[in-house]
């Protein structure tokens, strides 16, 4: 699962390299934790309040989380923005690296 996320950043950058030139722009979403039908199983076992007192923001992504930074990218608004990786998880990443 981590060589995998690893690999997923990596191949970010190098398409931002490869396809900027033909002024294409590529970037990854990182989403936290949002109950999906993949997510719901390790939010029950853990337990959604002892997830959310760990995260800065103290609770999980919603529906609405990841639409800001989608139209963002998508728009004039992040036309410079290329080879990044966003996390969008509550500021968890920020505590733990």
């Amino acid at each position: 699962y981590n060589t995998s996320k690893g690999a997923v950043l990596n191949f970010t950058r190098a398409l931002a390299g490869e396809w900027g030139p033909h002024n294409i722009n590529v970037n990854a979403i990182c989403p936290g934790f949002f109950r999906t039908k993949m997510a719901e199983v390790l939010i029950d076992t853990m337990g959604e309040d002892n997830m959310t007192r760990r995260a800065p923001l103290r609770r999980l992504g919603d529906d609405e989380g990841l639409k800001g930074l989608t139209v963002l990218l998508a728009s004039d608004a992040g036309k410079h923005i290329t080879g990044q990786w966003v996390a969008v998880d509550g500021g968890v990443s920020a505590i733990l690296g």
